[in-house]
């Protein structure tokens, strides 16, 4: 291709004939490449192992049963467990903040968009179950104490949904100041819809950070596993839902 500078041409003419490649294809591969190299080598990757690191601290915080660790393996099953939900949640960041500032639509990947408003961008809510009398043959001490069952499960849905509430801020406060650290001119300028979809983001995190800290401690903390079992934490995870499922065939 054919510039309006005659040293360009000459210089990219001398390039052809030197390398025997198109420059402007060389000069698209190396752009390219720096491109990539900024997304994952700069952004991905050590997004990836600060949020691994400040998940380890929280589930010891939030679990501290787990310490002392007594046994080497503990630790690379925590390690490991918290890798997976670190990689995830950093690969949905960063292409989402790609997404923001190349100006594409960062919903594409995300089925069913309401649904996931609602279910990751507010705080959980206990709900009492509402009862239809019309739909209820019951004497009214029968009906007495069905509402005393029902009232004494959502007090302890109450209880339980405002720790996981607790829990879940301090999730959020440990991502929110990373999210900074690594897109803080981007943040800044965030729309309410796109802080939105940060909050879904966020949202799922805490959710496979959740699903992770409960397999974790059943078998680190409550079973207090003493021999390797002679697999990776997720492996071992996987041998256990299929066995699981062999028991319900």
């Amino acid at each position: 291709m054919k510039s309006n500078d005659p040293e360009e041409d000459e210089s990219k003419e001398r390039l052809r004939n030197i390398l025997d490649i198109d420059p402007d294809e060389l000069l698209c591969t190396v752009s390219k490449f720096m491109e990539l190299y900024q997304k994952f080598q700069l952004l991905q990757f050590p997004l990836t192992t600060d949020l691994k690191d400040s998940m380890k601290e929280l589930f010891e915080k939030q679990y501290p049963g787990i310490k002392p660790y007594y046994q080497i393996w503990y630790v690379n099953w925590v390690f490991e467990a918290m890798e997976g939900v670190a990689n995830m949640m950093s690969i949905r960041l960063v292409n989402f903040f790609e997404k923001v500032k190349k100006g594409e639509n960062y919903k594409e990947e995300y089925d069913d968009y309401s649904r996931l408003v609602e279910l990751y961008t507010k705080p959980y809510e206990a709900r009492k179950t509402e009862i239809d009398y019309s739909q209820l043959q019951l004497s009214t001490e029968q009906l007495r104490a069905y509402e005393q069952v029902i009232e004494e499960r959502y007090q302890k849905d109450l209880i339980g949904f405002d720790a996981m509430n607790r829990d879940r801020t301090e999730f959020l406060n440990i991502v929110y100041p990373l999210v900074l650290k690594y897109f803080a001119d981007q943040t800044m300028t965030l729309t309410p819809d796109q802080w939105s979809h940060y909050d879904i983001i966020a949202g799922m995190g805490y959710e496979d950070y959740y699903d992770e800290c409960k397999e974790l401690n059943y078998y680190l903390i409550k079973k207090n596993m003493q021999e390797y079992p002679g697999l990776d934490y997720h492996h071992f995870i996987l041998n256990e839902y299929e066995k699981w499922w062999e028991k319900l065939a």
